[in-house]
Formats: C-alpha cells, sequence, structure tokens
C-alpha cells in the first residue's frame, strides 16, 4: 500500500505553496456589496463545491447528469435555470454503455439530440473499474492531489466548467472519511478545482446506515457537512409497508451557507428521469406551485423553439397569434396537462429571467415582433 501512496502522492509533485496574502481592505468604501453568484439560484453557489449524498442507486447520478444537461443546454433544472455554460460529469461507477443509456433518456425529455449537448460543453469520462482516486495521504497523513486530479484540474481550466458532477465521493477519496483533517482537505482541494473552473463541484457521496436512518444523510465525520459551502441529500421516502419507495424521492437542500437551505424538492422518476411532481388537493403547496411552474417554464420553451424551427410565429400580445393560446394546442401541454393561462404565467416568468425574448421581423420602418429564445437569436446581449 505504502508503495501505491508514494507513487500516487511523490511530495515533490506538489506545487510550491503561492505567497501569502492579506486581504487590502483599502478601497472597499468606494465599491459597492459584492453579491453571492450562484451557478443554479439559491442552491449551488459559484466557486465552491457542494456534498449530494443519497443512497445507492437511488438516483444521485441521474440527478447531477440532469444537471449537466440543463447547464449546457440552458434549460431548466428542477425548477432553477443554471447558470449556462460548459459542464463535466465524472463517473467513477457506471460504465459507457449506461451513461449512454442515462444521456438518451434526458436527451427525448429536453428534445434534443447528443449533438446539442456536445455543442453546448458536456464533456464525460467514465473511469469504471479504473483508478479514479483524486486525493489520497501521503506519508505523513496530508491529504495530496494525484495525477487524475491534476489532469481534471487542466482540462477544467481550459474549458471553464461551470458544473462539475463527480460520482463518488467513495472512488475519487481515498482518506480517512472519518478524520477531520483529512475530509477537510480534500474539500478544500475540490473548492480549488471549482475556482479554477470559475464553476462549482457536485460530490455525490453514498450515507451510512446511520446518516440513512438519522435524515442526516451523511457519512463519517460530521465534516462532511462543515467542510462545504452547499449540501443536498436525495432521500427515499418508505411505503406504508416500510419499504423503500422505488419511484418517489425527495431532494433535500440541507445547507446553503448563503442562503435559504430549507427548500425541499419532490420528485418522481418518469421515463428514465426524476422530475419535480405537485401535490395533489386543493390545498397544494409552495412546493406544488415551483414543481408546476418549472414544467410550464421548460414545456414553453420547447415549443417556441419548435414553432421558430417551423418558421411559425407567436406573439406575447393576445390576438391570432398569442403564445399562450397556440401552445395550449400542442402536444407537448396537452401531454402535461398545461392550459393557455398556466402558459402566460410561464411566458411572464420566462421574460423576467431573460430567457426569452421579442425579436423584429419585417420592415425595418415598420418592424413586427415575435418571441424568440433568446441565446437562440444572434448576437443576444
Amino acid at each position: 500500500m505504502e508503495a501505491v501512496l508514494a507513487e500516487r502522492n511523490d511530495p515533490n509533485e506538489e506545487a510550491p505553496s503561492a505567497p501569502y496574502v492579506w486581504v487590502d481592505m483599502a478601497d472597499w468604501h468606494n465599491q459597492p456589496r459584492p453579491h453571492v453568484e450562484y451557478t443554479v439560484p439559491g442552491r449551488i453557489p459559484l466557486r465552491q463545491a457542494m456534498l449530494f449524498s443519497g443512497e445507492g442507486g437511488g438516483g444521485k447520478s441521474t440527478v447531477i447528469k440532469q444537471l449537466c444537461a440543463g447547464t449546457v443546454l440552458n434549460r431548466f433544472w428542477l425548477g432553477a435555470l443554471p447558470e449556462k455554460g460548459p459542464a463535466f460529469f465524472i463517473e467513477a461507477e457506471d460504465e459507457e454503455r449506461i451513461m449512454h443509456a442515462r444521456m438518451y433518456d434526458i436527451c427525448v425529455f429536453y428534445q434534443v439530440k447528443f449533438a446539442d449537448l456536445i455543442a453546448g460543453g458536456l464533456h464525460m469520462i467514465s473511469r469504471a473499474g479504473e483508478d479514479s482516486v483524486m486525493a489520497a495521504p501521503n506519508r505523513d497523513g496530508k491529504i495530496v492531489p494525484t495525477h487524475f486530479y491534476q489532469h481534471i484540474m487542466e482540462r477544467a481550466g481550459d474549458i471553464k466548467p461551470k458544473i462539475i458532477g463527480i460520482a463518488s465521493a467513495a472512488n475519487v477519496f481515498a482518506g480517512n472519511e472519518i478524520s477531520r483533517p483529512q475530509v477537510q482537505q480534500f474539500a478544500g482541494l475540490l473548492t480549488r478545482l471549482a475556482k479554477v473552473a470559475n464553476g462549482s463541484v457536485v460530490l455525490a457521496m453514498h450515507p451510512s446506515l446511520t446518516g440513512i436512518n438519522t435524515g442526516t444523510g451523511l457519512s463519517g465525520t460530521t465534516q462532511w457537512h462543515n467542510a462545504f459551502r452547499a449540501r443536498a441529500y436525495l432521500d427515499v421516502p418508505k411505503l406504508e409497508s416500510g419499504e423503500p419507495d422505488p419511484a418517489v424521492r425527495e431532494l433535500k437542500f440541507l445547507k446553503n451557507q448563503y442562503g435559504r437551505m430549507d427548500e425541499t424538492i419532490t420528485l418522481q422518476y418518469q421515463n428514465g428521469l426524476f422530475l419535480p411532481i405537485s401535490p395533489s388537493g386543493a390545498d397544494a403547496s409552495p412546493l406544488g406551485k415551483i414543481s408546476q411552474d418549472a414544467i410550464a417554464d421548460d414545456v414553453f420553451v420547447t415549443i417556441l423553439r419548435r414553432f421558430t424551427r417551423e418558421n411559425r410565429n407567436a406573439s406575447h400580445s393576445p390576438g391570432n397569434s398569442y403564445a399562450p393560446a397556440l401552445f395550449a394546442q400542442e402536444k407537448e401541454a396537452i401531454q402535461a396537462g398545461l392550459k393557455s393561462k398556466t402558459l402566460a404565467a410561464a411566458m411572464r416568468r420566462l421574460f423576467e429571467v431573460k430567457k426569452i425574448e421579442n425579436k423584429p421581423y419585417g420592415r425595418p420602418s415598420r418592424p413586427n415582433y415575435r418571441l424568440a429564445v433568446k441565446e437562440d437569436t444572434p448576437n443576444a446581449g
């Protein structure tokens, strides 16, 4: 074992420490107060690492792959719109054929092709059955990066992914999960990776039996909670029989260092993905509204893209080409049970987040306007 660790963690391979730089506050008074930046609004802070735990086979990697796809496509992920950009997914558990199957289902859901994911900047690697360790202890017990970590770091510096998904901690961390210093040092390496990418790292992790029974979703030391700026747990609810529900999950955001941390999203397994569901009944919770809104927003964008490809105009103004009324008659809206009123609310939200815009066409002296998805418009600002 010592020989293996020495090969991975030769202290001479570590980059020399940077000079100590103290904060210069001299000009702070003349600068505006910085605001917290996110890769996923309110959920995943920019330039930080997030711990994403859940039982084995519970769907963690699927949900993270959905996040990666939403990031490169600029599409909604569980009710939130990630910041658009490239994404990495580092798979240490499944072979390429399984990754293919998962991404195929995602393409069907978003109605895109693999070429769209590639064009958006999705990069994936399968290390199933291979040495995937990114950090391991040297002879002094200090956690140091491996060659594989350095490879990912260099790629992240070149490509600048907004999301780096990693599945999972047991495969990439060779330290002691109950050692607070080692867990802290590993989290520091992931934060360094996020800073180089100017994005976020999302690390999947399997909880211990105690973590499952207590609902913390943790394994080992509590430093797993303390060292990460954000943390989520994909919980598996129990049926009345006491057996795990095969189709329903609860995604609980248990830590957000810079904002609220009490969000819970109920998900249902549908056609290979985990998607938000709405509670039934007259007194539906705010969660149900968020879930419905996310579906309506995505359906609106999907139909609008198709209308654009088919050279069919849709307008934000009431009339014969009023988008919500037209879209309510399309198969995507009918299948989702969306009416014109719901789609009108989606249109307003999409304008607010600058996802759609009015694009002029016709004579410059007397232009008409039609709806367009903003990133699909040439030179959109």
